[in-house]
């Protein structure tokens, strides 16, 4: 059973707290630990299933409810897919990020985009979207910036997404763009 908000943060107070919230956070927190772990970086997590605490300077939290979100005392909010009556909730999180903080919200999805786009002082909003791909036997075959192709077995829009939002956070905690496309490509 995943510890309440106010003992992750007691146990985690010293790392930066990254918090991962909406329809997807489940399957954002899979692949943002697939990602590091195929990196071979150290990752402290709390999910509804799984808690980890290692010496890594970050934990990934998943909560299990929406109870006392604040007192996770998050740095950096991930979200996706938010639904309309969950806004003043998100909203007032999306309040409490501090300075230097950030939000990396799916610009396809109103509710998220509505509350990542308020101006807070010193806190980044980050929009992301299905990264470049083509489809190739019905899977996504992703292009890098520099027209580097890597084969994935992604086949759906949420996860192309999914994977956006994914590569966004593992940039700010370290992990280069090369690694982050090796990492997904070798997904099974």
């Amino acid at each position: 059973m995943q510890s309440s908000p106010s003992t992750i943060y007691s146990q985690n107070v010293d790392k930066q707290r990254i918090l991962v919230l909406g329809k997807n956070r489940q399957r954002i927190v899979q692949l943002i630990l697939s990602v590091l772990k195929f990196n071979n970086r150290k990752c402290s997590y709390s999910t509804p299933s799984a808690e980890v605490n290692d010496d890594s300077p970050f934990i990934i939290i998943e909560p299990s409810n929406q109870n006392n979100l604040l007192d996770y005392h998050h740095h950096i909010l991930i979200f996706s897919g938010l639904s309309k009556d969950e806004e003043t909730l998100y909203s007032a999180l999306a309040d409490s990020t501090p300075k230097s903080g950030a939000i990396i919200y799916d610009e396809s999805d109103s509710t998220s985009s509505g509350i990542a786009k308020i101006q807070r002082a010193d806190v980044a909003a980050s929009p992301y979207a299905a990264l470049k791909h083509e489809m190739q036997n019905g899977l996504a075959v992703l292009i890098t910036s520099t027209k580097e192709k890597y084969e994935t077995r992604l086949s759906t829009s949420d996860d192309l997404r999914n994977i956006a939002a994914v590569k966004d956070l593992v940039k700010r905690i370290g992990v280069s763009s090369g690694q982050f496309y090796r990492a997904i490509a070798a997904l099974q």
